[in-house]
């Protein structure tokens, strides 16, 4: 595929979120940027619960039923704020505001400046991520495409056809199938088409609708247009997130629930009251639906992103109890404003506790002191070692300018910051086993998850810094008086200057290494980690030979078994780890020493297998998983060789009949 498909895939993706996301945000009274920023999230949800929902009904994955679902809850929404509107009227509607242009070019910007970066680091449209966690995420699209059934409590059975496991995050695949559906694009090119959505669009919006909110109320003391501009330039430049995640694991799913957060967050301060936009014409209570709206789908794209959005909202629930507290003079209010607020603290802690996985998953150590992780953070120099410098000046200047303005939108950001920035320390340097586990075992104990989050906290401060830096350079007599006497032509130049400047030296800091890296993992090598050069040119001719259904036998460590994902022939083992059955592992034993009548004949008829895909014995983790029925087939009369390229091989089974 070239890049004109991936931009048709991506556009694909976009008109899938924003046809589903607008109907329901439209539904709930929203309007103009609000309505456009959070209708992914509602999107997403959409998107999930439908997938769950088709699943139980036996209806096959596609569009269909996605649209069904839209229109059935928009006209529900918009039925329910109907009867309450004429129940106890409708809220006063605001002036309306003009179109903000200065926000769409920051929204521009990050979307350029990501874009740029991301076809740096894929280098081609049907390049895949040469990761040990994509053998799943390329194979589950596989498996819901296969079997029409996209439902996160289902798509376990991939892996273990037992339905040993009841629940996987799956709403980011089930989102790549319906790409793959409507566009035509292959897999690995729907992936990387979702993953510039996530990164190029939905991040950008989310945290620029964040960072306005959150600074609503100090409008008087910043400059609204320096804000949005350099929310955007940021977003592109803390590479953290979304960049970290396509080189680490990599963690798709947790990607696009984190690029979710920031609206969550933004709907979160309008339905507690703490951001002045939550009046405009809408209701509190449809913000509070809004939020319910978003957190299913942010809990279902990944449970962590979840948990992500409770300890970044902790701030807003203690400001809000303040509030309250302060608010109310009776001891019933005052009781109840401490009962809702431990009831948050419950719901928190019970997250922390069950939302986690498996002890042996979330083992990662802690790897320096607390005072370096500390140092970290300040700098901007999480995981890459590289401080980003004016991003992390611009930070510390917004902290200074919050305990200036000190309204409540500036206190939570500097709250949330801290959050974040003590769940980095605690995971990356804390040497009490139980303590760490408590807090961030939900992020597997995992640095990078963490030093994920922290972007999420630092546009929104750093782009505040600077707005009320430059309000307050601007409102100097001497510098007013030169602006004054300046062309308009000489003040867009100037404006033209700091910005080319600003994106020079935002984009040099830790970014240029965070791109190189990613770029190695999507690299195809004649050695590549998951599938090099040949194998992939062996897979491109597979269909020549395996007739569709005819299922492959491969060790899953080399890479094989994405022959599934991207030909669509079935394979034994479409993951590294997965439920080996009695026929499986008589297959990976003794494949090739099979006779004909042999027991080992009997599994290969019971399991429709056909042939077996030898990629050698580089595994895309260092090590050796040796199945001994796979291996040293050339000089087995079980099979026969049909295929090679260099030391791709593909051979079919002949002793089976």
């Amino acid at each position: 595929m070239d890049w004109v498909g991936l931009a048709f895939a991506a556009l694909t993706g976009i008109a899938v979120l924003g046809a589903v996301g607008l109907v329901l945000s439209w539904a709930l009274g929203l309007r103009g940027f609000w309505a456009i920023a959070v209708a992914p999230a509602f999107a997403v949800t959409v998107i999930a619960g439908t997938a769950v929902v088709a699943g139980f009904a036996g209806i096959g994955w596609s569009i269909l039923p996605v649209v069904v679902m839209t229109i059935v809850l928009a006209a529900v929404l918009r039925g329910a704020r109907f009867l309450v509107e004429r129940r106890f009227g409708a809220p006063v509607p605001t002036e309306r505001r003009r179109f903000d242009g200065w926000l769409l070019t920051g929204v521009i910007l990050a979307a350029l400046i990501i874009t740029v970066r991301f076809a740096q680091i894929i280098g081609d449209p049907g390049n895949i991520s040469q990761t040990f966690d994509n053998i799943f995420h390329l194979n589950a699209v596989r498996f819901m495409l296969e079997t029409g059934d996209a439902s996160s409590l289902d798509i376990g059975r991939m892996t273990n056809p037992g339905g040993s496991l009841g629940f996987y995050p799956a709403a980011w695949h089930a989102s790549v199938a319906l790409i793959v559906q409507l566009s035509g694009a292959s897999i690995p090119a729907a992936v990387n088409a979702f993953t510039l959505v996530i990164s190029a669009v939905i991040w950008p919006l989310g945290i620029l609708l964040l960072t306005r909110s959150l600074f609503a109320a100090a409008r008087a003391r910043l400059d609204s247009r320096v804000l949005v501009l350099f929310a955007g330039l940021l977003a592109a430049s803390l590479p953290t997130f979304p960049f970290l995640l396509m080189d680490y694991g990599v963690l798709y799913p947790y990607q696009l629930g984190l690029a979710l957060v920031p609206a969550a967050l933004a709907v979160t301060l309008a339905a507690l009251g703490l951001d002045r936009t939550s009046t405009l014409g809408v209701a509190r209570v449809w913000w509070v639906v809004a939020l319910l709206g978003i957190l299913p789908g942010l809990a279902i794209a990944h449970p962590t992103a979840f948990v992500s959005w409770l300890a970044l909202s902790l701030p807003m629930a203690i400001a809000f109890a303040v509030q309250r507290w302060r608010a109310t003079a009776s001891a019933g209010g005052r009781v109840l404003v401490v009962v809702l607020f431990l009831a948050y603290g419950g719901v928190g802690f019970v997250a922390l506790r069950v939302l986690r996985p498996p002890g042996e998953a979330r083992g990662w150590p802690p790897v320096t002191t607390i005072a370096d992780a500390a140092q970290q953070v300040l700098l901007g120099s999480t995981w890459y070692a590289i401080p980003a410098v004016l991003a992390a000046i611009l930070v510390v200047v917004g902290i200074v300018w919050a305990f200036i303005v000190r309204t409540p939108g500036a206190i939570v950001a500097v709250g949330m910051y801290l959050v974040a920035a003590y769940l980095f320390v605690n995971v990356a340097a804390l040497s009490i086993p139980s303590l760490r586990d408590l807090f961030t075992g939900t992020w597997y104990n995992n640095i990078p998850r963490l030093a994920a989050l922290l972007p999420i906290v630092m546009v929104p401060l750093g782009a505040f810094g600077i707005a009320c830096t430059a309000t307050w350079l601007a409102n100097r007599a001497a510098v007013r008086r030169a602006l004054d006497a300046s062309p308009r032509w000489a003040k867009a130049a100037l404006g033209g200057v700091v910005v080319v400047g600003a994106v020079a030296a935002l984009q040099a800091g830790p970014v240029p290494r965070a791109v190189e890296w990613a770029s190695r993992v999507f690299a195809v090598t004649p050695d590549s980690a998951l599938l090099s050069t040949d194998e992939f040119a062996l897979l491109d001719r597979l269909d020549e030979h395996v007739p569709e259904g005819v299922a492959i036998a491969g060790s899953p460590w080399t890479g094989s078994s994405l022959a599934f994902a991207i030909t669509g022939r079935p394979v034994l083992m479409p993951h590294t780890l997965m439920e080996i059955s009695d026929d499986l592992e008589l297959i990976n034993d003794e494949l090739g020493e099979a006779t004909p009548g042999s027991a080992v004949c009997s599994a290969v008829d019971d399991l429709d297998v056909g042939f077996v895909l030898d990629f050698g014995g580089r595994e895309v983790h260092p090590g050796e998983h040796v199945f001994p029925g796979l291996t040293d087939l050339e000089n087995s009369d079980a099979v026969r060789l049909v295929d090679e390229q260099g030391a791709a091989r593909l051979f079919e089974i002949v002793a089976c009949g």
